[in-house]
């Protein structure tokens, strides 16, 4: 059994292979967290594993050939995992797989816009197992099919958060939604779970994929209300077309509105945490660059890519601001120090 499911294991693509990984996750803390008993969560176990071990038809049933009566559209796989684990059957989830925070977006609805994006990610940003070179364009090609194929009879849920990337995502679905009659929800995951959970104990949450499934699936009983209007969805397709003329290759949210920033927005966060490691280890010391991006990415809280704040450090070597013992082929390869 395991030789067997090691051979579908490897049959994976790498980015069905990292959603696999993370879904299983999911499953497991949703499994370990509950209230059942220890007999019940040894049966949960085992249906976790044959989950694992027949994740690709698994995959299709849920996302093409089961009947479904809603279906959700979100950026990024993680919170399309965790959605797809708390909501009941019959809800189809549409993850998007891109950070629209970083790289350009100009005309990006457009077939030169596409090759654009993919040419300048490619081009500028390091991601493990080759994932832009093998898989982005293709999924990206896939993920506008599955849109342009939703019936019109089916009600359709954007999620979104108060961060630049779901905010800039949900402008560019109703892009390619907006030929379509169908009904169209609307739902701000930050804002929901501040609402019905932001005590002192539990902080504000500003990525979709940073809820806990059950807490994703309350969110949607309790606060999808009413359809968008024609108005409020002509608003957002209004963001979209200019969002689509802009050139900048970095986006944030600012006071509820999504700006385009030059793309050493960052910068300086990178300096001044090299500063305050050099500070407390010495300034003769490299510096792992993971330790730095990671600290920034924390300090920003995930409001920007890892893989972008890599590549502006690169920039920074490139000017001379840095030195580099390594090779720069991704994060955990070199070391830096400020010169």
């Amino acid at each position: 059994m395991i030789e067997e499911l090691r051979n579908k294991i490897d049959k994976l693509s790498g980015s069905e292979a990292k959603s696999l990984l993370l879904n299983t996750a999911v499953w497991l803390q949703t499994i370990l967290e509950s209230n059942n008993s220890q007999e019940q969560k040894d049966e949960e176990l085992k249906a976790l594993y044959e989950k694992v071990a027949n994740y690709s038809q698994i995959k299709n049933d849920i996302q093409r050939k089961r009947n479904y009566h809603t279906i959700h559209i979100v950026c990024g796989e993680s919170p399309a995992g965790s959605l797809m684990v708390g909501l009941e059957h019959g809800h189809r989830v549409i993850g998007f797989p891109d950070f629209f925070a970083v790289g350009p977006v100009r005309e990006l609805h457009m077939e030169e816009g596409l090759q654009n994006r993919y040419a300048w990610l490619k081009d500028h940003i390091n991601i493990p197992m080759d994932f832009i070179e093998k898989e982005y364009e293709i999924r990206f090609r896939n993920t506008l099919e599955q849109l342009r194929e939703i019936p019109e009879n089916v009600p359709i849920v954007l999620w979104t958060a108060e961060n630049a990337s779901e905010q800039v995502g949900i402008r560019f679905f109703l892009h390619f939604l907006q030929e379509k009659t169908n009904e169209v929800f609307l739902i701000n995951t930050s804002l929901a779970f501040q609402e019905l959970y932001n005590t002192k104990e539990v902080q504000y949450f500003v990525h979709t994929g940073e809820v806990h499934p059950e807490k994703l699936r309350t969110i949607y009983e309790q606060k999808r209300n009413s359809p968008m209007t024609d108005e409020e969805k002509n608003q957002l397709q209004k963001e979209w077309a200019e969002l689509s003329e802009t050139k900048e290759v970095l986006r944030v949210l600012k006071k509820d509105a999504i700006q385009s920033v030059p793309e050493n927005y960052y910068d300086h966060h990178l300096v001044t945490t090299a500063q305050k490691l050099h500070a407390k280890r010495g300034k003769e010391d490299f510096i792992k660059s993971a330790r730095i991006i990671g600290e920034v990415y924390g300090e920003l809280a995930g409001n920007v890519d890892d893989s972008f704040l890599e590549y502006r450090l690169r920039c920074l070597i490139y000017d001379g601001v840095f030195e580099i013992r390594g090779i720069p082929k991704g994060m955990r390869y070199y070391s830096v120090r400020l010169r």
